[in-house]
């Protein structure tokens, strides 16, 4: 599975690099495949996994920021190869960055 997620600070105050640093040391402690995109990362991971980072960066963000967005996106089924093991060749990355999010509405 793979999951695109973008954390952006709101309201006065805001420090997005802060909260982008502190999303970022949680996601490179996970230990899973990540890559980074324009305004987020792209995980791959189980479903717990992942969500146990993204429960993870909500935490950190929420510790000094009193609004902000979460953006996740997912891709799953059987025909989603694992990235890390042909990250320069990974269709499924490649998809999910380069879609406008039309395959998330039915």
């Amino acid at each position: 599975m793979l999951l695109e997620l973008n954390v952006q600070p709101k309201g006065k105050g805001r420090n997005a690099a802060e909260a982008s640093a502190g999303v970022a040391r949680i996601i490179d402690a996970s230990g899973l495949y990540h890559r980074a995109k324009n305004n987020g990362m792209v995980l791959e991971g189980s479903w717990d996994q992942l969500m146990a980072v993204a429960k993870k960066c909500h935490d950190e963000v929420m510790k000094n920021h009193q609004r902000f967005v979460a953006v996740m996106r997912a891709v799953d089924g059987p025909d989603v190869a694992p990235c890390s093991k042909a990250p320069a060749d990974c269709a499924a990355t490649k998809e999910l960055l380069e879609d406008d999010g039309d395959w998330l509405i039915p």
